[in-house]
C-alpha cells in the first residue's frame, strides 16, 4: 500500500505543477497573441491611412468638380447649344464619377451611397432644367435656368451633405 501512496505523492504535485505551468503559458501566449495582433493592426493602419486619406481627398475633389456652381462655368462655351451643353455636362459628371469609382473601397458604404446620390441629383437637376428648354437655344439659357433653380433652393444640397459625411468619416479615423 505504501508504494501506491508514494507514487500518488509524486504524481499529485507533478499534476499541480503541470496545471500551473499550463495556465501560465496559456496566459503568456494569449497576451503575446493580442500584442502581435495590436502591432499588426497598427502597422496596417500606418500603411493604409495615407491611401485612405488620398481617397477622401479625391472624393472631395470629385464632389467639388461636379458641384454645379463649379461645373457650369468650367464646361460651358459660348457657341454651344443648350442640348450640347446638357450632353457635355452629363458626360463630364459621368467621366468624373468613373475616374473615382475605385475610391469606394476606402470609404464606408454609407458615404459611398451619399456620394452616388449626390451625383444622381446633379444629373437630375441638369436633365430637369434641359427638358423644359428647346435644345437649339444658346447654352447660356440652360446655365441661367440651372443657376436660378439653385438660387431658389435654400436647403442643403446633396453635394454639401456628401462633403459633410466625408468630413465626419475622416474625423472618425483620427479618433481611433
Amino acid at each position: 500500500m505504501e508504494p501506491i501512496w508514494l507514487i500518488v505523492s509524486y504524481i499529485i504535485p507533478a499534476i499541480i505543477v503541470f496545471l500551473v505551468m499550463f495556465y501560465v503559458i496559456k496566459v503568456f501566449l494569449e497576451k503575446d497573441y493580442k500584442l502581435r495582433l495590436f502591432e499588426y493592426r497598427q502597422a496596417n493602419l500606418r500603411e493604409s491611412l495615407p491611401v485612405r486619406m488620398q481617397a477622401y481627398e479625391r472624393l472631395t475633389m470629385f464632389l467639388e468638380r461636379i458641384a454645379l456652381h463649379n461645373l457650369l462655368p468650367r464646361v460651358r462655351k459660348s457657341d454651344m447649344t443648350a442640348g450640347e451643353f446638357r450632353t457635355i455636362l452629363i458626360n463630364n459628371i459621368r467621366m468624373e464619377y468613373e475616374h473615382n469609382v475605385s475610391q469606394q473601397i476606402y470609404v464606408s458604404a454609407e458615404s459611398w451611397a451619399i456620394i452616388k446620390t449626390a451625383k444622381e441629383e446633379i444629373i437630375s437637376i441638369v436633365n430637369r432644367n434641359a427638358m423644359n428648354l428647346p435644345p437649339d437655344l444658346p447654352s447660356i439659357e440652360l446655365h441661367k435656368k440651372i443657376i436660378g433653380e439653385l438660387a431658389e433652393t435654400e436647403q442643403e444640397t446633396a453635394i454639401e451633405k456628401a462633403l459633410l459625411q466625408l468630413k465626419k468619416e475622416v474625423m472618425l479615423l483620427f479618433e481611433k
